[in-house]
């Protein structure tokens, strides 16, 4: 377990509602990633961060795609 996931459950534990602050921002950063001219995908190496990134497609950061066992982000396709 890395330290940055110790200091996490540190904080999700004493703080309400930091999860889903982190988690937000996490996605927001993934998305902001995304959105530059040269970045076409994100590739996902933290499996701590699936549910995340889950999160993340449902409530409409990114799209999540597999190249053949690892995850990866994508920008969500505009429709129109």
């Amino acid at each position: 377990m890395s330290v940055t996931s110790i200091i996490a459950r540190l904080l999700s534990a004493g703080l309400p509602g930091w999860r889903q602050l982190a988690r937000r921002s996490w996605c927001s950063r993934q998305r902001s990633d995304l959105s530059g001219l040269d970045r076409k995908i994100v590739w996902l190496h933290d499996g701590d961060k699936m549910p995340w990134a889950l999160w993340g497609v449902d409530n409409g950061f990114f799209e999540l795609e597999w190249a053949g066992h690892l995850p990866y982000l994508r920008a969500v396709a505009l429709v129109g």
